[in-house]
């Protein structure tokens, strides 16, 4: 009855499975859900590598078929993870129709170390490390074990040493790219650093017919040497294998006549707007030691290089005018309304007969340019008399408003406004009499 149990329990976890992703990083362990591993599960356990390998058996009826596999009573667990292991974990209950439970996808969570050509590199030994381990980064199927701490005697006359809890390694180059694993007696992973080596970089500004000296590292032996013109991917070798201080080169090619090779350093003289590119120094096992990058400078000044200046002449010409024009007219703000002829409050007057509701019609004198404010001291008999409007012009304030008498018509003193007023001053001349 059991038995029955947990075959049905197993058919019902395999085809109703649902698949878990999961991003490990390198070294680590993946632990299967409890419902495949004993006794729940006994079927086949698959794995499917992602880069189109063939598929594997990882686990028949409980039974492991990877050593890295540790099946256990209630847990499965895929130790010491790698690359390699990237890829779909299905089961299958009759060996036909698989089912998908997990999919793996690696991560490199070394620290990344960088260091340039010659340089050391050290660093502590993790206490329960029991050897280091040595992957190329070209090939990561090769691994290498550089240091062993049960076997001392076989870690004498490599390029790593080790003092005490120290290791180094000296005069690093290309060759040592890669990773670097401590691992303990057990092979796990305790440590892991990726290292990356560099080469020397130096930049140089030339001028057409000009010298260029480079100067080059002396510390480090190189018998290789290769121009890549700029802009190509193809090296042109001016000396292999030639021993630098003869200062011979096998194929001068476009330098020919214009290069020397000097005790320190690479000279060029002439200069040629042809020789912008890269110069590359290696060592007899093709280690890239130095980089030179050339940019030859133009000796005209294109004509594109004015064109954004006389843009700029021409705005700061133009904001200054401006300025100036601002400033004069904010000195003497008079100056715009000097060139006005004087303007006067009836000087729109209309010649147009008006009507009033006091009698006969009155004509309004047309730029007729006076007018007489009442006196300040009202005539005696006239105190209930409303004042004419007034002007603020001082020259107009002299006197009482004239009245004209032209046969018969009068001219009322009192304003438009002031109608109901009936008091008037009459003034007579001869030589209005003209009707």
């Amino acid at each position: 009855m059991l038995l029955l149990l947990v075959s049905v329990s197993s058919v019902f976890v395999g085809s109703s499975a649902d698949v878990s992703y999961e991003n490990l990083c390198y070294g680590r362990s993946l632990n299967f859900p409890f419902d495949y591993a004993p006794p729940v599960f006994h079927g086949m356990l698959f794995f499917t590598p992602s880069n189109g390998g063939p598929r594997k058996l990882m686990m028949n009826n409980a039974e492991a078929k990877d050593p890295r596999l540790k099946v256990n009573y209630g847990s499965v667990r895929l130790t010491d993870l790698t690359e390699r292991d990237e890829g779909t974990f299905s089961i299958s209950l009759d060996g036909d129709r698989l089912y998908s439970i997990v999919k793996l996808t690696i991560a490199d969570c070394a620290t990344q170390i960088n260091r340039h050509y010659g340089d050391m590199y050290e660093s502590n030994i993790p206490r329960k490390a029991q050897f280091l381990e040595f992957t190329p980064l070209g090939n990561l199927d090769t691994s290498e074990v550089l240091w062993n701490r049960s076997y001392p005697q076989t870690n004498k006359g490599g390029r790593v040493q080790v003092k005490r809890n120290m290791w180094e390694i000296y005069n690093l180059n290309q060759a040592d790219n890669g990773y670097y694993n401590f691992r303990g007696s057990d092979n796990t992973l305790l440590s892991r650093i990726q290292l990356l080596i560099q080469e020397h970089y130096r930049h140089f500004d030339a001028k057409v017919k000009k010298l260029l000296y480079i100067k080059y590292p002396v510390d480090y032996a190189w018998t290789w040497l290769a121009f890549t013109p700029e802009g190509k991917t193809v090296n042109e070798i001016l000396m292999d294998g030639q021993d630098v201080e003869s200062g011979r080169l096998l194929r001068p090619g476009r330098f020919n006549g214009r290069i020397e090779l000097l005790q320190n350093g690479l000279e060029i003289n002439p200069v040629e707007s042809t020789d912008s590119g890269t110069f590359s120094f290696r060592d007899q096992h093709g280690n890239l030691v130095f980089t030179v990058k050339v940019e030859v400078m133009s000796e005209f000044i294109p004509a594109s290089v004015y064109v954004p200046i006389i843009a700029v002449i021409i705005i700061v010409v133009i904001v200054c005018c401006c300025y100036v024009r601002y400033r004069l007219r904010d000195t003497n703000p008079s100056a715009s309304y000097s060139a006005a002829p004087p303007t006067s409050a009836f000087s729109n007057q209309s010649t147009e007969p008006t009507a009033t509701s006091l009698g006969p019609t009155v004509y309004s004198p047309v730029n007729i340019h006076m007018s007489s404010p009442k006196p300040e001291a009202a005539v005696q008999g006239d105190q209930g008399e409303p004042s004419a409007p007034s002007v603020g012009s001082d020259w107009l304030s002299s006197g009482p408003e004239p009245k004209f008498d032209v046969k018969g018509l009068t001219f009322p003193s009192a304003g438009p406004l002031s109608s109901e007023s009936t008091f008037s001053d009459v003034y007579t001349s001869d030589k209005l009499n003209f009707l």
